[in-house]
Order: C-alpha cells, then sequence, then structure tokens
C-alpha cells in the first residue's frame, strides 16, 4: 500500500494543483483541482510536488523558460472536452535531481524549479 502525504506533510507547503477539472465532491465539497504528485515506479512511495520559497500561491506554474509566452489555462469545459490531463499526464516525470518534468522541460515557478524530496525517475499524477 502507497504511503500518502499526510495532512502535517502538506499544510504549510507551497504544493501544486492542477486547476479547472470537472467538479468532484471531495469530503462534503466541490472540488475542481488536483493535489500534484510523484510517485515511485512501484507506487508504494508518494510525495508531494512543492515550490520553492518565494513562489506566490496561486501563481501559474510553466514548463521550461518561466518567461516564456504561455497560453490561456483551459476551462474546465475545455480540460474535459480536449482530454487535456489525459495527454499530458504521461509526459511528466521527476528527474535524477527530483525536480518536476513535462517531457525534457522544467517545471518553474517564478523562483525556480518545482521538487519533491527524493523520488528520481519517478511519475507524476
Amino acid at each position: 500500500m502507497a504511503s500518502l502525504p499526510t495532512q502535517q506533510d502538506i499544510e504549510g507547503q507551497l504544493v501544486v494543483v492542477l486547476a479547472n477539472l470537472k467538479s468532484r465532491n471531495m469530503a462534503g465539497v466541490a472540488s475542481h483541482g488536483m493535489l500534484l504528485c510523484a510517485s515511485d515506479s512501484s507506487h508504494e512511495k508518494v510525495e508531494l510536488l512543492v515550490c520553492p520559497e518565494g513562489a506566490v500561491p496561486g501563481e501559474r506554474i510553466k514548463f521550461g523558460d518561466f518567461e516564456a509566452e504561455q497560453s490561456d489555462a483551459h476551462t474546465e469545459n475545455q480540460m474535459k472536452k480536449k482530454k487535456t490531463w489525459e495527454k499530458v499526464a504521461p509526459g511528466l516525470n521527476t528527474t535524477d535531481a527530483c525536480v518536476a518534468a513535462y517531457k525534457d522541460m522544467q517545471m518553474v515557478t517564478s523562483a525556480g524549479a518545482v521538487t519533491c524530496a527524493s523520488i528520481k525517475g519517478g511519475t507524476i499524477g
């Protein structure tokens, strides 16, 4: 069984949330997002993706150069219709330096790269 992050692991962290998803009821509250984590190949070990100190809560995360132009965020309907998550998810991983990446582009905030604590070559979901 996977060792999942606990409430104590999450509180106070600058975490990564995939937004604009179809609403799902989570503990009686409508949720439109998903907390992103890295996991090892066996899915036994799971760690939060965290933003570096100095990242701005709520800022959009980019892949590659933070200063590069970025397209508009997809709406909930676009996410569902275009199956955005299903297309992107297979390309998400962690590098040997525990940095979150999409293909060969690092996941970055205005303060630097998004990382996990220790999972190298893991998947993100």
